[in-house]
C-alpha cells in the first residue's frame, strides 16, 4: 500500500508520494462560494494565510485533495498527516479534533489515516538514517512559519520525554524581529504582510522597480541569531518542566526555518545538526512511521 504524506503547516503543505514531493502554499481565498488554495489563491486580492489551529483543521481536507492531485496518486493509499505537538496531545482523545480530522480525511481512496505529532517526524527521519542509535536524549526543534515545536526524545526508551508547541514564533518572528532591522535601508515601506515575508524568504532578494538586492546573507545571519535565541528559550522551558531530566546530547533542527541555514549552524558546546532538506524532514518521518503501521 502506497503512503501519501500531506504535512500541512502555516506556510505550506509538504507532500510526498513514492519518489515525488512538492509544496503547496498555505494560502486560501473564497471566490464567491468557491474555495481556492495555494498559488491560485494568491493571484488576486483577498487571499490569506492559515493563521489558527481551527483554520488548519478546517482546511486540511481541501489541502489533502490538492496534494492528491499534485502527487498524481493512483489507487488507494494510506494517508499520513501531522498536527502541532501540543494540539495533537490535547486533542488526541474521543471527541477531540484528532479523531474528527481522521474521519473527515477518510474516503474511498484512503484506506487508513495516520495523524502524527509534528516534530516526531523529524526525529524518526534522523533515527532512520543514523548509523548508531544515540545513547543520550535528542532534542528535535521543528521551526515552522508561525510555530516552533520542540520534542525531547529518548532513543533508547523510544519515547517522548517532553514536547511543546510555541505559538507566534518561527520564521515570521525571525523575519520581523531579526531580518527586517538588517535590511531596513533596502525596504522603503518598512513593513511586510505575512505573504510578502514568505516570498522574501523564499526568493532571497528584494526588488523595487529595476533594482534587485540580494539579501541571502542577511537571511542566514538573522536565522543563526534567531535560533540561538530559541535554543535559550527551549532550554529554559525544559528546565522548568523537566528539571534534571532535561539533558540532551544533540539538537536536530528541521522545518522551513532550518532551511534558512544554508551553511549549517555554528555549534559551540553541543552538537547541532541541520537535517538534510529540513523542510521535508517531518514528511519523510511520517512516511516511515505510516509505512510501519
Amino acid at each position: 500500500m502506497s503512503v501519501l504524506v500531506c504535512d500541512l503547516g502555516f506556510s505550506s503543505a509538504k507532500w510526498m508520494y513514492e519518489d515525488r514531493k512538492g509544496r503547496i502554499i498555505s494560502a486560501f481565498r473564497y471566490d464567491g462560494d468557491n474555495l481556492m488554495v495555494g498559488e491560485e489563491a494568491l493571484l488576486s486580492s483577498g487571499s490569506s494565510y492559515l493563521k489558527t489551529m481551527e483554520e488548519l483543521v478546517r482546511f486540511y481536507p481541501e489541502f489533502v485533495g490538492h496534494c492528491f492531485k499534485a502527487a498524481k496518486a493512483e489507487g488507494t493509499v494510506t494517508l499520513a498527516v501531522g498536527l502541532p505537538f501540543s494540539y495533537w496531545q490535547d486533542q488526541n482523545k474521543p471527541g477531540g479534533a484528532v479523531p474528527a480530522l481522521a474521519k473527515a480525511l477518510s474516503g474511498a481512496l484512503v484506506t487508513d489515516v495516520a495523524i502524527f505529532p509534528q516534530g516526531l517526524g523529524g526525529l524518526r527521519d534522523y533515527l532512520d538514517n543514523v548509523e548508531e542509535r544515540p545513547e543520550g536524549n535528542v532534542l528535535g526543534i521543528d521551526i515552522g512559519f508561525n510555530t516552533i515545536i520542540f520534542t525531547l526524545f529518548s532513543p533508547q526508551k523510544r519515547q517522548i520525554i517532553y514536547g511543546k508547541t510555541l505559538n507566534k514564533r518561527g520564521v515570521h518572528q525571525m523575519a520581523t524581529s531579526y531580518l527586517l532591522p538588517r535590511i531596513k535601508d533596502l525596504a522603503p515601506s518598512g513593513t511586510f504582510t505575512p505573504v510578502e515575508i514568505a516570498f522574501l524568504i523564499e526568493k532571497g532578494y528584494l526588488q523595487y522597480g529595476f533594482e534587485r538586492h540580494d539579501v541571502r546573507r542577511e537571511i542566514s545571519d538573522a536565522g543563526v541569531a534567531y535560533i540561538e535565541h530559541i535554543l535559550r528559550d527551549v532550554q529554559g522551558e525544559l528546565q522548568a518542566h523537566v528539571g534534571m531530566h532535561a539533558d540532551f546530547d544533540r539538537v536536530l533542527l528541521f522545518g522551513g526555518g532550518a532551511a534558512l541555514l544554508k551553511d549549517g549552524f555554528p555549534a559551540k558546546n553541543i552538537e547541532v545538526i541541520v537535517l538534510p532538506v529540513p523542510e521535508f524532514a517531518n514528511a519523510r518521518g511520517f512516511r516511515s512511521l505510516a509505512g510501519g503501521m
